[in-house]
């Protein structure tokens, strides 16, 4: 990790087939919600609909007087053992690499994915009638790029990169989060306290 505490990306070697995926710090997130931003705006994800890929969260845990908020940047985590997929009767939902993608197009609407999708990731458009979701932005991911919400979070809260240099750092969940851990989920979470 560099001085600013980014993951490696391998900027010039990045590959859509690498395995990749997300570390999040709850403790430097500010609740700015560029992330959110970033990707409604390079993924050109409508405005006025409630569809939002990604989005910025309050998880609360504990019970009264100890009552704890953290603060989440959610989208999908692109599990290896994603739920989404292997419920889409239209098989609407497939890979490329690590990356989880559907294919609009052959999309029906059922709503099974975001039913069977612990954090909301898949998204029904009531416009479209069909369902879309974080694509880990797999096009800027082609040119070099980071996903565009890793590239505009101002604390390095949001970091992205090659899974092998994440999956060992911090915990799959945070306190309070259902999450089944045979989904295998592309995130991780920083829990100790943070460092400069």
């Amino acid at each position: 990790m560099n001085s600013r505490g980014r993951v490696r990306a391998a900027a010039h070697g990045v590959s859509p087939m690498t395995s990749y995926g997300w570390l999040f710090d709850p403790k430097r997130c500010i609740e700015c919600s560029a992330c959110e931003a970033a990707c409604k705006q390079w993924n050109q994800v409508e405005t006025g609909v409630n569809v939002r890929w990604r989005r910025v969260l309050r998880q609360e845990s504990g019970t009264f007087p100890n009552v704890r908020v953290t603060a989440l940047s959610m989208a999908c985590n692109h599990c290896e053992n994603a739920f989404c997929q292997k419920v889409c009767p239209a098989r609407a939902i497939w890979r490329r690499g690590s990356m989880v993608l559907i294919d609009s197009e052959k999309c029906l609407g059922c709503g099974q994915c975001y039913a069977f999708c612990p954090v909301g990731a898949p998204q029904f458009n009531p416009v479209t009638r069909r369902t879309t979701k974080c694509t880990m932005c797999f096009d800027r991911v082609e040119q070099g790029l980071q996903p565009a919400c890793a590239t505009a979070c101002p604390t390095g809260a949001l970091q992205w990169g090659e899974w092998k240099d994440i999956e060992n750092k911090g915990s799959d969940r945070i306190p309070g989060m259902a999450y089944p851990r045979q989904m295998q989920p592309r995130i991780r979470f920083v829990t100790e306290p943070w460092r400069a």
